[in-house]
């Protein structure tokens, strides 16, 4: 088994954004150091495909310079990228062996941008340069020829037409895809005003399907009514999430103590040993059996089932039946062509690009 790997090598974030899934979760743990990292790497290579490093901010610290190059240096087969919140900029551009170790190890950068409009993202984010530093990496990316993706967490601000426009032309002026995470409610503190409501995100799916182009949706109930080829569950099957202290969990999103307290990668050949069979061996919920994508399907995004529901024994709360609506029989034709992202296959998410 090669598995697709989130790793947040620190705690540490220059923002406050209002809805961070782990501001909880990166308050409650220590993080261990780069021996750490290398030692993980050095003894599970054989079983890594692909390396994202995610929350909190990784490029603030200097170890995980030094850490890509070593992953770079010597398992070159291992894909590495990074979703930052714009500051890999700020580290790099003054700094030549910084921009040397970016240039080099770098496959691909993830850059979060909720907001089209400089105020509204600075203000959600936390952060008055939040803005200014999205949009330099990307420029930055751009002109470094690295493949870059804007990825904006979906919620019913984001969720407008006006928005959605805004991102695009962001996206096409800096040759740029576009990737909609929907807002999850994790941790003690969660806030739910930001749970997306159905009606709108079938709306703008079907509004970038109509004005834009959909490359893929890696999400088992939405990829499964929308598109034409079957789309799979990832969580906790060939995709994992590691967390600042070297706790493996089974999703970016199900990362409570809960699910973080069986492996660690300071656990010999974890990678060797790993399971998570409840999601290995998941139910399709009884309440799917008429349902006409049922073996597609099988019930929905894992990580939404245990979130909203605290059971994998109910169906995902953005199942169309659910929200007294139909299956949609009209398919997009998405024009994904092997993996197009780190992402893919990794989270539940949707891709999307400028015609």
């Amino acid at each position: 088994m090669k598995y697709n790997i989130g790793w947040g090598l620190t705690n540490i974030c220059n923002m406050n954004c209002k809805f961070c899934y782990s501001k909880d979760t990166r308050k409650a743990i220590n993080e261990i150091g780069i021996n750490d990292w290398k030692r993980f790497v050095d003894e599970n290579y054989e079983h890594i495909k692909s390396i994202n490093y995610g929350t909190g901010e990784n490029t603030i610290i200097n170890d995980f310079f030094d850490f890509i190059e070593y992953v770079r240096d010597k398992y070159p087969f291992i894909t590495q990228s990074i979703t930052t919140n714009g500051y890999l900029y700020e580290r790099v551009c003054n700094n030549k062996r910084l921009y040397k170790v970016y240039k080099k190890c770098i496959d691909e950068v993830d850059v979060s941008l909720d907001f089209a409009q400089p105020n509204k993202h600075n203000q959600f984010r936390g952060q008055p340069k939040a803005y200014e530093w999205a949009l330099k990496t990307l420029k930055m990316l751009k002109k470094d020829e690295k493949k870059s993706t804007i990825v904006f967490v979906g919620f019913n601000e984001t969720m407008t037409k006006y928005n959605i426009d805004g991102l695009f032309k962001i996206a096409k002026e800096n040759d740029s895809i576009i990737r909609l995470n929907i807002y999850r409610p994790v941790g003690e503190n969660n806030n739910n005003n930001f749970i997306l409501d159905y009606s709108k995100l079938v709306e703008i799916i079907e509004y970038i399907g109509n004005n834009y182009e959909i490359i893929s949706i890696n999400d088992v109930l939405f990829g499964n009514i929308y598109g034409t080829d079957f789309v799979k569950e990832n969580t906790g099957i060939d995709s994992i999430r590691i967390l600042p202290n070297g706790d493996i969990c089974p999703s970016t999103y199900l990362i409570s103590k809960e699910f973080r307290e069986k492996y660690n990668i300071k656990d010999k050949e974890v990678l060797e040993k790993i399971s998570f069979m409840d999601f290995q061996k998941a139910p399709i919920p009884k309440e799917c059996n008429k349902c006409i994508i049922r073996e597609k399907c099988r019930g929905g995004v894992y990580d939404r089932r245990v979130l909203w529901n605290k059971t994998l024994n109910s169906r995902d709360p953005y199942c169309p039946l659910l929200n007294n609506d139909n299956i949609n029989k009209n398919k997009y034709k998405m024009s994904k062509k092997g993996r197009i992202s780190v992402h893919d296959g990794y989270l539940p998410t949707m891709f999307f690009k400028n015609r």
